[in-house]
């Protein structure tokens, strides 16, 4: 224990932790994002997203990665019986790790990628090398080319309303298609403040040179995951947080009690990303919603 102690006051580790706090504040989640990455890990279809379940009312305790698996890839379908112009060139913004890109791809679709996350680039690259990949943010792509479609598949949340509009305008011309499948949030309710505002979404397309041609609530379709993912923290998630956290007061009560602060940051940041998965607060909350948009 006391060698516990004097390593505290090494002068180089005081710098090393400096070095690594100062780095860690230039954390970009749209370029590294750690959750995303988990998810990744544990789903192997190269999806992450909700999902699409046709059977509204599945038990979540019934719920195997596999049927996880296919819903996803029958979301990805749903998006793709939307595109109209089989030919024409489609962007995939926030494309993840190239799912729905292959997919594309497999069916013959002339598609380009588009993520700002260094892991998810050199995913696609390693795996998807016929698909070319813009790495950067939407706002940042390059304007050389003209799409037909534009999809933005649970990643239109993370773009600026002005600023995506500006963009979509600058790589599409008229009768181009841009097709939406995201959350969105129906007040300013609610400790989760992702996503846009429906109600501001339809007004700034309403006063833009977009016409809404096709929309769908699938919020009871994406529930089934939420219900599954809300599950598993509950047994096991929060469970092994308590042991974890027991077993540390138990056998180092010392550092138990200085780490206070610490560990009730670590309980605020469980519960504000429990209360994005929360099904019922979800539904009341929010509409997962798919838009189609032509250009006028």
């Amino acid at each position: 224990m006391k060698t516990k102690y004097i390593q505290l006051l090494n002068p180089i580790k005081w710098i090393r932790a400096h070095q690594l706090n100062k780095q860690n504040g230039k954390y970009d989640k749209s370029k590294s994002d750690l959750e995303l990455n988990l998810y990744s890990k544990i789903l192997k279809n190269d999806m992450l997203h909700y999902g699409y379940f046709e059977d509204t009312t599945i038990a979540p305790d019934t719920i195997s990665i596999k049927s996880v698996e296919d819903a996803q890839i029958l979301y990805a379908q749903n998006i793709i019986d939307l595109i109209t112009d089989k030919k024409g060139l489609i962007l995939d913004v926030g494309c993840g790790m190239g799912g729905l890109s292959a997919i594309l791809t497999e069916q013959k679709f002339n598609v380009v990628a588009l993520t700002p996350n260094k892991n998810q680039i050199r995913h696609i690259q390693n795996k998807y090398k016929n698909i070319p990949v813009h790495n950067c943010k939407f706002e940042e792509v390059e304007e050389t080319k003209k799409y037909s479609t534009v999809i933005n598949s649970e990643s239109f949340q993370y773009i600026n309303l002005e600023k995506g509009l500006e963009k979509i305008n600058a790589i599409t011309e008229s009768g181009a298609k841009w097709i939406i499948t995201d959350y969105f949030r129906l007040n300013n309710d609610g400790i989760n403040k992702s996503s846009h505002l429906l109600t501001d979404f339809i007004e700034k397309i309403d006063q833009s040179n977009w016409k809404i041609v096709y929309q769908k609530d699938i919020t009871p379709n994406i529930l089934p995951m939420l219900r599954f993912l809300r599950l598993y923290v509950d047994r096991f998630i929060f469970p092994l947080k308590n042991f974890a956290f027991e077993k540390f007061r138990y056998k180092q009560g010392f550092w138990y009690y200085l780490t206070y602060e610490i560990r009730e940051g670590i309980d605020k940041k469980i519960e504000k990303e429990v209360a994005s998965i929360d099904p019922v607060k979800f539904e009341n909350e929010k509409k997962y919603m798919i838009f189609v948009l032509e250009r006028k």
